[in-house]
Order: structure tokens, then C-alpha cells, then sequence
């Protein structure tokens, strides 16, 4: 603070003092007291005043600086800075306010409303509903659009904040407006770029699903789709096809009732012990609706979404025809080792037996009678077999006719009708069809129906019902249904039926049957045996019409 408003005030108190002490002085001739009373009595008046003038100088240097900081600090930010006081209506706005709307801050200090009639017309709206939050006395802040006079369209924030008197009354509203134009671009920017790469995920999400749902739902393999507590969620085609239920069907079922009893536990024990980082194979087989029996090899894969292993995929392939077929050739290979051994052996046999039988016709006055019945009955015994035996080698000039199978039945039932009457054995049969002929072989057929036919009545030593049935299945097919009611066959022998020398009787040699599945072989047919102990055995010959 400069003394000069003193030192002027004191020397004028000083001159103006020593003019008037003059004056007396050449008036009276003396200088009165009360003139140096009145100049003692001025001094510090006088200093005061000086003092107020030094201040008042102080004030206004200090204002003016103060006011050209701020008009820096409001120039050196890069953002429009401005004040608007209600009660002079007077506005202050800092230079950058050119740069930002493209109009001088004079422009703006004398048409305040300028502000709002450079607004985007589609963002109008919402600055008249910010301005009256404003009014209302609420601050905040507001991003919109603003129309430039070149006709530049862009993005601007503005912040204000009420300034209140002692009596909650609004007077002032200080402010602050900020480009965020290149910001708003790199929004949108990055905005477009996420909607684009959202685009592509949820398409590539879509084809990963219509991958998955293509790869599940025409899958030739029946796959299921299980939770843990062992719950069906969901199961594709083939799987309905493989057990003959609908979805919904399996979703109710307990799979105890799917799997053949046998194989439950160990289906159980693979699935309680697949986890999220093995899994696990098996045969087994299951029940299909119409209580047929399916083989099946199933694979275990455990499913893990967000890292949490939560289910199980069992991946289900039907290997029943190929395990029939592996059977077949299995067969096939037995019977062509023991048709090799028949054609090797079977004539060398023959030709000893009949040598034996003819001596022993010649022999028998002078053997025993019963004796001479025991050794002929063997050498017939011994006889069938090797008829049986050449029956299995390779067959040569089989001559394959037009023939009545229904005919052969008759006459086959009416011929063992005796034998069975003398087991207590009645035979029924229902024989009517429309269409009864077939190209065969009738003198092997004979032999099959004949074998079937004695197995059923030594089956039942206690005498009983047999039923033959003869029905055409389809157009091309006709059928022979033999049921019993004997002893029947345990289920895990019934696979081995027909194989060399395997037989379930004491005295049999297994070759009967064999023979008999050899010759419908030969005519492209199929024999099918269903049993249940001590209820009896059910056996379906198939035969084509015409297989050549």
C-alpha cells in the first residue's frame, strides 16, 4: 500500500495551515493560538483521509488485477466459464465461448437467450426441461447438441450450479460448457464397434447353436441329455426311434425300467463315477417300448458350463444288428467247420455201417433177438447223424421248387400226432391262409418242421398243448409259429441255441437244430426261439414266398 493520499492530505493541512498563519500573522501582527489548535486538531482527520484514499487505491489495483486473473484463468481453460446474475440480468462469459459456438461473448452478454437458439432442434426438449430444473433451483448437467452458424452440428456438456442469498433465493448461476464432440465420435465409434462385435457374437453364438442343434437333433445316434440327480432334460430323434417312447414319454420313466435288470448296476456304477474330467464307456442293452431287446455301446461325457460340471451326455450307439451279424458269422463259421468235418468224415462212416447192419441182419438167427433190436437201432442212431452231418457240408444240386408249405404242415402234424398222443401231447393248429406257396426245398423243410416239432414234445414230459400257426407277416413272407408248454429254455442259453453240439436235452447231440437253422439259412429265411422257463418256448420260422 503507497502513502501518497497521506502525505498529499498533510500537505495541504500543512500549506493551507501556513497560508492562514500568514494571513494572521500581517492582519494581528501575531499568529493566534487557535490557529495552531485548529491545524493540531485536522491532522489526524486529514490522515484518515488520506489513509481511505490510499486504501480506496489499493482496493481498485487489487480489483483490476484479480479481475484480469480471472478473465486469464477464464480464457486459459479450454471451456466456456460464465455467470449469469438474475437481479442485473448481466452476464459474464469467458472468450473461449468463440471457439465453442462460433459467436463472440459480446454476442452472447447482450442476447442471453443466444444460448438456447443455437440448440439442435431435436434436443430442444430436453434443455427446456433442464432449464426449468434450473429456475427451479436444482443444478446439474445436460449433454446435447448445438447447430453452429457454418451449419456444424456438435456436442457440447454444460454444468451450472445455483448460487442461493442468506434467503434461499436464487440470484446467480454459475456454469461451465464443454466440447465433447470428438468424445461423442469416439462414442459412437465405440458404441458402433461393440454393436457390430455384439452382432457377431450373437450370430456366431446362433450358429454355434443351430451347429449344436443340427449336430443333437439328426445325429444318427440317440444321445440324452441328463442332470446330475440322474433326470432326463432332453433327448434327440434318434433316441425316441431307439426306444420306441416320445420325449416326454422318457422324461417320466425311471431308467431302471429301460435297462435290462443285469446291466442296471453296472449303468449305475459308470454314471456315479464320470466327472468333469473322465469319461466312460459300456455295452449294455435296453428295453425298447414294444419289449424288444436293443444292444447298444453308450458313451458317458460329462457336461461343464461356466466351469461347473452339471451333467451328463450319453452318447447311445445300436449295435444290435452288428452283434447279430458278428453272431451270424460266428455261426456260419462253426457250421462251415463242422459241414468241412461232415464231407471229410460222413462217408467214411456210412460205408462201415452199412457193412455192420448188413452182417447183423445176417447174424441175427444166431444172435439174441432183443440184442439184434438194440445194435440195429444204434446203427440207425449212428446213421441220422451222419445224414445230419452231410446236411451241414456244402450243398450240392439242391433242387429249390414251387411248394405248399401249408400242405407240408399237415401232413407233418398228422404224422407225429400219434407219437405226441403217446406223450399226452395234443397238437393244435391253425394252418388257414389265403396264400400258401413258397419256393423251397419241401424234404428239408420236412426235417425242420420235424425237429422243431420233437423238441416241443420231449419239452413236455408232462404232457400238454403244442400250437402250430402258419400266417403270412407281409406280402413277400410267410411264418410257422411253434408255442409249448414244456420246461423251457433259461435266457442266457437261448443265444447259444444251434451252435455244434450244444444242446440242452441229456441225450441230444445239438445237431438237430443246427441242421435246421443251416436250411432256413439256405432259404434266406430266419428262425427266432423266445422262452420262459417252466412256461414254455415259442419258435418262429421265416421264410421268404420267393428268394430267388
Amino acid at each position: 500500500m503507497k502513502y501518497s493520499g497521506r502525505i498529499w492530505s498533510l500537505s495541504i493541512l500543512f500549506i493551507s495551515g501556513m497560508v492562514f498563519k500568514i494571513i494572521s500573522y500581517v492582519k494581528f501582527g501575531f499568529i493566534p493560538l487557535s490557529e495552531w489548535l485548529i491545524n493540531a486538531i485536522f491532522i489526524v482527520p486529514v490522515w484518515w483521509v488520506g489513509l481511505q484514499v490510499d486504501k480506496s487505491r489499493y482496493y481498485a489495483k487489487e480489483l483490476k488485477e484479480k479481475e484480469q486473473e480471472l478473465n486469464q484463468l477464464f480464457n486459459s481453460v479450454d471451456a466456456v466459464i460464465f455467470s449469469y446474475d438474475l437481479r442485473s440480468n448481466q452476464l459474464i462469459v469467458s472468450s473461449k465461448v468463440k471457439e465453442l459456438y462460433g459467436f463472440s461473448s459480446d454476442e452472447f452478454e447482450h442476447n442471453f437467450q443466444l444460448w438456447k437458439e443455437v440448440v439442435y432442434h431435436e434436443d430442444l426438449e430436453q434443455v427446456l426441461e433442464f432449464e426449468q430444473a434450473l429456475l427451479a433451483g436444482n443444478g446439474g448437467m445436460s449433454e446435447y447438441r448445438i447447430l453452429l452458424p457454418n451449419g456444424e452440428v456438435k456436442w457440447i456438456q454444460k454444468r451450472i450450479t445455483p448460487i442461493f442469498d442468506s434467503k434461499r433465493k436464487l440470484i446467480k448461476l454459475n456454469g461451465i460448457d464443454i466440447d465433447i464432440n470428438e468424445r461423442k465420435k469416439i462414442g459412437e465409434l465405440l458404441h458402433h464397434t461393440q454393436e457390430q462385435n455384439r452382432k457377431l457374437l450373437v450370430k456366431r453364438l446362433e450358429e454355434t447353436e443351430q451347429r449344436y442343434k443340427s449336430l443333437f437333433e439328426h445325429n444318427s445316434e440317440a444321445i440324452f441329455t441328463f442332470c446330475l440327480g440322474r433326470h432326463l432334460i432332453d433327448a434327440n430323434k434318434a433316441a425316441e426311434n431307439l426306444l420306441g417312447y416320445s420325449l416326454e414319454e422318457l422324461k417320466h420313466m425311471d431308467w431302471e425300467s429301460i435297462i435290462v435288470p443285469e446291466d442296471f448296476d453296472k449303468y449305475m456304477g459308470h454314471f456315479n463315477s464320470v466327472n468333469r474330467i473322465e469319461t466312460r464307456e459300456m455295452n449294455l442293452s435296453l428295453i425298447n417300448k414294444d419289449g424288444s431287446i436293443r444292444i447298444v455301446q453308450m458313451k458317458m461325457i460329462p457336461i461343464i458350463t461356466d466351469n461347473e460340471f452339471n451333467g451328463i451326455f450319453e452318447i447311445v450307439k445300436d449295435v444290435t444288428e452288428s452283434k447279430l451279424a458278428e453272431e451270424m458269422i460266428r455261426r456260419s463259421d462253426k457250421l462251415s467247420a463242422v459241414g468241412q468235418l461232415a464231407a471229410g468224415v460222413a462217408h467214411e462212416i456210412r460205408n462201415p455201417l452199412t457193412t455192420l447192419r448188413g452182417f447183423i441182419q445176417f447174424l441175427k438167427q444166431d444172435i439174441d433177438k432183443n440184442y439184434i433190436e438194440i445194435m440195429l437201432t444204434e446203427l440207425d442212431r449212428i446213421n441220422m447223424i451222419v445224414s445230419e452231418f452231410l446236411i451241414l457240408s456244402k450243398p450240392q444240386g439242391i433242387n429249390y421248387q414251387l411248394i405248399d408249405i401249408k400242405l407240408i404242415v399237415q401232413t407233418i402234424v398228422s404224422l407225429l400226432d400219434t407219437q405226441a398222443k403217446i406223450s399226452n401231447v395234443q397238437i393244435l393248429s391253425d394252418i388257414d391262409v389265403d396264400h400258401s406257396l413258397i419256393t423251397g426245398e419241401p424234404n428239408q423243410l420236412k426235417q425242420v418242421i420235424i425237429n422243431l416239432l420233437k423238441n416241443s414234445i420231449e419239452a413236455m414230459p408232462n404232457g400238454g398243448e403244442i400250437t402250430v400257426n402258419l400266417k403270412q407277416t407281409d406280402p413277400n413272407a410267410l411264418s410257422i409259429v411253434i408255442q409249448d408248454q414244456g420246461i423251457g429254455i433259461p435266457a442266457d442259453l437261448i443265444p447259444k441255441l444251434g451252435e455244434p453240439f450244444f444242446t440242452t436235452k441229456e441225450e441230444g447231440t445239438g445237431l438237430g437244430l443246427m441242421v435246421c437253422y443251416k436250411i432256413i439259412e439256405n432259404h434266406r429265411g430266419a428262425i427266432n426261439i423266445s422262452s420262459e422257463p417252466n412256461k414254455g418256448t415259442s419258435v418262429e420260422v421265416s421264410l421268404p414266398i420267393n428268394f430267388r
